[in-house]
Order: structure tokens, then C-alpha cells, then sequence
């Protein structure tokens, strides 16, 4: 069965991975955000290329029969050519291009709508540098939107999973990056990564969750008038 963000994590590693926050930020006026998506990006692009693709591929023995038989088809729908006594090979070949290509478009769009849920074959139509820019933009688009550009100390950290590019980016606050950086939070998501191809992503995102809590205890440790700013729950979307 296919995973959504919803039931990537059971309810239960939802409750640990909340805990595992709350204790995390126990002795840090650090703010720790973990967030699941089901993709970063629609990948239009990627649907379109991959039912032309496809598309193509159906199309050609068609088009070879339509060629084949082109003299007859061309004589019956095209009355002028009864008197032509043979029908020019590049008239037969263009002939039957057109009809490649007009099966090919109209074609494609139901391809590009079927194929586009199946993930193993939309990948082989991303490269890996796409989907990690589409991973990245999505995790600092929802570093800001979620509010972890917004703590006072410029503390927030964000824990973030994109199931369907199956990668883990973990970014950080300015406030952060003066004492952290962004290699070390690499080795976070690294972490994650590994945990969840092993079948153990919510322990793996657990134990990560709090090695950087003690990370950051040390370089931000908490306050006495440090208040939890941002939610603990696994953000969903």
C-alpha cells in the first residue's frame, strides 16, 4: 500500500516523535519543527515528457501500418490521388509522420494522466539534482510558513521528509548557523535517511531529533524566561 504523509508515521510514532521534541528542547531555548510531505514538487513537467514518451513508443507500429497501407488510405479519403498512378514515397512518408504524430498527441495526454501515479516510472524521468532543488525550496518554504524564522533567538530547526523523492533535508535558523553547521545538520538528515530505508524511520528521527537537542544545549541553552514557541506535533502536509 502507498504511504501518504498521513500514514507515513503510525499514530504511535507520531505521539514518540512529539516527545521526542519536548525533550529535545528541555535544555535549549532551541526550537525543533519535524514535518512528513507525500512530494515537493507535482513534477508537470516530468508527466508531460513521460507521456510523449510513451506515447511515441505506442504509436510507432501504428504509424508503420498507416505508412504501409498509405497509398489506399491516401486514394480513399483524398479523391485527387485516384488520378496520381503512384503515390510519391515522400507524400506516403509525410503522410505517415503526420499520422505518428497527431496519434502521439492525443495519445499522451491520457499516458501522461495514468502513468504519472505510478512513482517508480515518474522517477525515471527526474534527475536527482531536480528532486533534491524541489526538496530543498519545499523545506524553506515551509520553514517560513510554519514560523521558525520567527523565534526570538533565531533558534528554529526543522526536521524535514519528502516521501516521495525519498529524502531527508534538516535546516536551520541563522541563529543557529552561527555555531552549527549546515554539514552537521547533513549528518542529521543523513541519519533519518537511513533509518527509514531500514524500516526504522520514526526511531531513527527520534534518537536524531535528540542528539541535536544536545547540540543545541550546548551552544543555546535554555533560558529562564524561554517559552515553547512553536508546536511540538509532527507537521503533516
Amino acid at each position: 500500500m502507498k504511504k501518504t504523509s498521513e500514514t507515513f508515521f503510525t499514530e504511535e510514532e507520531k505521539t514518540n516523535i512529539e516527545n521526542a521534541i519536548k525533550e529535545a528542547e528541555l535544555n535549549t531555548s532551541g526550537e525543533i519543527v519535524a514535518m512528513v510531505v507525500e512530494k515537493s514538487s507535482e513534477y508537470s513537467d516530468a508527466d508531460f515528457i513521460m507521456g510523449i514518451f510513451f506515447a511515441a513508443i505506442i504509436s510507432v507500429v501504428p504509424a508503420q501500418i498507416f505508412f504501409y497501407y498509405s497509398d489506399f488510405i491516401l486514394r480513399k479519403t483524398i479523391p485527387a490521388m485516384n488520378w496520381v498512378n503512384e503515390v510519391p514515397d515522400s507524400t506516403r512518408f509525410i503522410a505517415g509522420l503526420s499520422f505518428f504524430i497527431i496519434l502521439t498527441m492525443i495519445l499522451h495526454i491520457p499516458l501522461k494522466a495514468i502513468l504519472g501515479r505510478i512513482p517508480f516510472l515518474k522517477k525515471l524521468f527526474i534527475t536527482n539534482k531536480k528532486m533534491n532543488e524541489k526538496v530543498e525550496d519545499k523545506a524553506f518554504r515551509g520553514f517560513y510558513r510554519h514560523g521558525l524564522s520567527k523565534t526570538k533567538d533565531a533558534t528554529g530547526i526543522l526536521f524535514f521528509i519528502s516521501i516521495f523523492e525519498k529524502k531527508v533535508y534538516v535546516l536551520a535558523d541563522h541563529g543557529i548557523y552561527s555555531k552549527i553547521k549546515q554539514e552537521t545538520l547533513n549528518k542529521y538528515a543523513e541519519s533519518v535517511g537511513k533509518g527509514i530505508k531500514s524500516g526504522n524511520g520514526a526511531e531513527a528521527l527520534c534518537k536524531t531529533i535528540k542528539d541535536a537537542g544536545k547540540e543545541l544545549a550546548h551552544y543555546f541553552p535554555v533560558q529562564k524566561d524561554d517559552v515553547n514557541e512553536l508546536p511540538d506535533e509532527l507537521i503533516v502536509e
